[in-house]
C-alpha cells in the first residue's frame, strides 16, 4: 500500500503527464493546420497565420521542455523517505495544509483531499527550507505552525 507521500508523488508525475500529453497534442495539431494550409491569392494573410502557428508551436515547445525539467527534478524526490527536516522531496503537514515540496504544480487534488505542490524556490519554500516538525514561521501576517514532515 502506498503512503500518503507516494500517493501525492504518484499524482504528481501522473498531472505532469496529462499537461505533456495535451501539449503535445495541441502542437501537433497546429503542425498539421501548417502543413495543410496552401498558399492563396492572400498572400500576406497566409504568412501571418503560418507564423503565429510558428511562434505558438515554439511557445509549446517551450512549455514542453520545461515541463520534461519538472519530471527530471520530481523524479529525484525520493517519496519512500522521510526526512526530519524540510528539503527537496518533504510532505509537511502544518495548521493550514499539506504542502509537497518538489516542483511548482499548485493545488494537487486526490481521493477528496488536496495538497499544496510547490517548489522550494516559492516564497514558502524558502521561508520553509530546513525548518523541523514543532517549529512555526511567520508568513504573509499568518502564523504557520508545522505539525509533521514526512
Amino acid at each position: 500500500m502506498l503512503s500518503l507521500k507516494q500517493h501525492i508523488h504518484q499524482q504528481c508525475l501522473q498531472v505532469l503527464a496529462d499537461k505533456v500529453d495535451r501539449i503535445q497534442k495541441y502542437v501537433a495539431e497546429l503542425q498539421a493546420a501548417n502543413s495543410e494550409d496552401t498558399k492563396s491569392s492572400a498572400g500576406d494573410k497566409f504568412e501571418t497565420s503560418r507564423e503565429m502557428n510558428k511562434r505558438e508551436i515554439d511557445k509549446n515547445n517551450l512549455l514542453l521542455r520545461q515541463l520534461n525539467q519538472m519530471k527530471v527534478l520530481l523524479r529525484k524526490c525520493e517519496p519512500g523517505k522521510n526526512q526530519e527536516e524540510i528539503v527537496l522531496g518533504s510532505l509537511v503537514k502544518s495548521n493550514e495544509n499539506l504542502y509537497y515540496f518538489s516542483v511548482p504544480l499548485g493545488k494537487v487534488e486526490f481521493e477528496g483531499n488536496s495538497c499544496f505542490v510547490l517548489s522550494l524556490a516559492s516564497p514558502l519554500g524558502k521561508a520553509l527550507l530546513g525548518k523541523k516538525a514543532g517549529e512555526s514561521i511567520s508568513f504573509m501576517n499568518r502564523e504557520i505552525e508545522i505539525l509533521e514532515v514526512i
